[in-house]
């Protein structure tokens, strides 16, 4: 008689992926809570005034958006 373990789904437990999430998240809130300073922005002629983690939330999305346009409509293997 042989023994099966769970694998990939029906393990439990905290996996990889949780972890370096949950430590993403943390990171992001500590940037979010240290950050709440107005700064100007000047862009070509335009001042604009905004909160910089408002500024760095908008910046990191605007990455995210640019990195995922090439694999976009692209066959996974």
């Amino acid at each position: 008689m042989t023994t099966q373990r769970p694998t990939g789904r029906g393990r439990r437990g905290i996996g990889t992926r949780q972890v370096v999430a949950l430590v993403v998240a943390v990171l992001t809130l500590v940037v979010v809570l240290q950050n709440r300073d107005p700064v100007d922005v000047y862009l070509l002629t335009v001042t604009l005034s905004a909160l910089l983690w408002l500024l760095l939330v908008v910046v990191i999305a605007v990455g995210l958006l640019v990195g995922l346009v090439p694999t976009r409509g692209k066959e996974v293997r």
